[in-house]
This record gives structure tokens, sequence and C-alpha cells, in this order.
């Protein structure tokens, strides 16, 4: 298990705003990012075809910050990643007719 430290935790919150711990029960931790508009943009041909795994893989991949490298295990790597799109933010809106 590679240990992050808070220092670290705090200069990426600092730098990308929320910072997000994925720890499998396997034992490793992932920390990532949420993704930018951009970048989940540039993923959205994936979803179109259908590639929802390697659509969150690639979203993972571009957001991973530190901790367990996951990536030579397939079934490790599918389940961080499946939690890319807890990470985007939303904010609820509502629409008047006035």
């Amino acid at each position: 298990m590679i240990e992050v430290t808070k220092e670290q935790i705090e200069a990426w919150k600092v730098k990308y705003g929320s910072v997000y711990r994925i720890p499998l029960e396997t034992g490793e931790v992932c920390y990532v990012r949420s993704p930018k508009i951009k970048e989940i943009e540039a993923c959205q041909s994936l979803l179109q075809q259908g590639k929802f795994i390697t659509y969150n893989i690639s979203l993972f991949r571009t957001c991973f910050l530190g901790g367990d490298d996951v990536e030579a295990h397939e079934n490790k790597l599918m389940a961080a990643s499946s939690m890319m799109m807890q990470t985007v933010e939303t904010v609820t809106a509502s629409l008047e007719k006035l």
C-alpha cells in the first residue's frame, strides 16, 4: 500500500478542488479528483458506443492522483473506476414558467 499524507491530500485539494478516496476491499486505496466537463465530453463517444466500463476507466486514468496502482489487475481497475461518476458534483435546478 502506498501511503498518501494529509499534506499531499491538502495540496491536491488546493490544486484540484474536490479529492476522493476509493478504498478497495482488497486493501488498495486510490485517490482521484472530479473530472472536468471537457474530460467528460472527451469520453462521451465511448458511452455512445456502449463502452461504459471503458468510459469509467478512461475517466479514472485521467483523474487518478495517487495511492495504489491498480492498472495491472483488471478486476481492481474496474472496481475503482466504477466510482468515477459519483465524483461528479451536481447542483439541482428547477424551472419556473413566468
